[in-house]
């Protein structure tokens, strides 16, 4: 029996087993009226209130929406599986490291690659038990597209947001000191070539029939052990590698770097301060050294303060599938209109990413597959997971075959599944004259 499971409410231990725990949580954290909303004037947090809870895979420490842990679980289960059985022909010898930016990234790739079947079968026990727990009919889970992203929350004029807008941490002041001093040195884990490895895995997978891919030089930009969630300020850092590999407008500000947290925090203050976008720090009462969630109304600020042309744009519709189909649709039609030669099954183009928000979470779209049974799927960098090692080692090379292309490809593919769980989406577009960037 995999010990003790924890409640991701307080902390509770119960050795009992899940449907104890399940009981504990009916009991003790029953949905109701959420102790931050502030009744009357002042601040207030609007719409449903959400639950957090930090993900219970020894190593990620995402602090993520309880409605959304059981897709992220699975994706561990992925992970593991990648890890387990390492699914690649390889080569043999293993490609460049990760780029990094400070030590504790590079120890977590080697002990990525040295754990034992041990651990990999207590992570798979760990990631079983909840999804058995999450999965149980009386669990009370709210349907996550029923929350306001951060975006379109900014229509709430002269109040604060809450916890349902800006995470966990929305009242916070400053982050705890460990925290900064983890940033400061880690930076973030920062892989480039990883767009060319999923040229070639959709051009092997027998699942593809067609696909688009963005810019070759953008970089998968993902989170460091115990940071929380800054997947807002991982997307920007990615759009950052795009205009940095390009020299594309405002790249001299990033000097050839990939701006951190804290230089981003200040660059947003910054665009507040000269009136772009304002009304963002009376909403999130200022975001400088805290661990709110940002989103694209921010990322949108911080790029016209720098003179970088970009372009927001919101889906929104109450029939069930209905903003899905229309986000779908428009980013199918940006990445054909990077298309040179529409007869090729892959087709890479040199179009900037797309910097994706829903409710709780966001993500980079790197590319857009359309499937042989006719599904479609973003293709998506998500801060919250690295890439596999068996990804890292492909990199800069050329294989021609790969033994389980789907099940390498899973971790990038946002599709149905995923996206119909939302209601609502924002992206926003960097407007980058391509014609002038490097060839893809």
């Amino acid at each position: 029996m995999y010990g003790d499971v924890e409640c991701p409410f307080c902390g509770y231990k119960e050795a009992r087993g899940e449907y104890a725990m399940l009981l504990h949580m009916e009991t003790n954290h029953a949905e109701g009226q959420s102790p931050f909303v502030v009744e009357g004037e002042g601040f207030s947090d609007k719409g449903p209130s959400t639950e957090y809870t930090e993900c219970p895979i020894d190593g990620c420490g995402e602090i993520i929406p309880l409605e959304e842990m059981d897709y992220h679980v699975e994706l561990h289960a992925s992970e593991a599986d990648m890890a387990q059985g390492d699914p690649s022909s390889g080569s043999g010898a293993m490609a460049s490291p990760v780029a990094t930016t400070a030590s504790p990234v590079s120890s977590s790739s080697s002990k990525q690659r040295s754990s034992s079947p041990t651990a990999s079968t207590r992570q798979q026990n760990a990631i079983q038990a909840w999804k058995n727990l999450l999965a149980m009919p009386s669990s009370k889970r709210r349907a996550a597209g029923s929350e306001p992203s951060s975006g379109t929350a900014a229509a709430i004029q002269g109040r604060r947001l809450g916890r349902a807008q800006l995470g966990k941490y929305a009242h916070e002041e400053r982050m705890p000191d460990w925290l900064i001093s983890l940033l400061e040195k880690g930076g973030q884990v920062d892989q480039p070539g990883v767009i060319p490895v999923l040229v070639q895995l959709l051009k092997q997978s027998s699942t593809t029939k067609y696909a688009y891919l963005c810019h070759s030089c953008v970089h998968h930009v993902s989170k460091l052990k115990r940071e929380g969630g800054f997947c807002g300020y991982r997307n920007i850092q990615m759009m950052a590698s795009f205009i940095n590999g390009t020299r594309s407008p405002g790249h001299h500000h990033f000097k050839k770097k990939i701006p951190s947290i804290f230089q981003i925090q200040d660059m947003i203050e910054a665009a507040w301060d000269a009136g772009i976008n304002a009304q963002g720090r009376v909403e999130t009462g200022g975001i400088r050294g805290t661990r709110k969630y940002i989103g694209t109304p921010e990322a949108l600020a911080m790029f016209r303060l720098l003179g970088i042309p970009c372009d927001a744009q919101g889906f929104k519709n109450r029939e069930s599938g209905k903003s899905e189909a229309l986000l779908l649709e428009d980013v199918e039609n940006y990445f054909m209109s990077g298309v040179t030669d529409p007869t090729q099954r892959i087709r890479a183009t040199t179009l900037p990413p797309i910097y994706l928000q829903h409710a709780g979470h966001s993500m980079t779209v790197v590319g857009f597959e359309v499937q042989k049974d006719g599904s479609k799927a973003l293709l998506v960098f998500d801060p919250m997971f690295r890439d596999a090692s068996s990804i890292v080692k492909l990199v800069g090379k050329d294989f021609h075959h790969h033994r389980f292309p789907d099940m390498a490809l899973k971790p990038y593919r946002r599709g149905n599944k995923y996206l119909k769980k939302f209601s609502e989406f924002e992206i926003l577009r960097l407007r980058v004259p391509t014609d002038s960037a490097p060839k893809a």
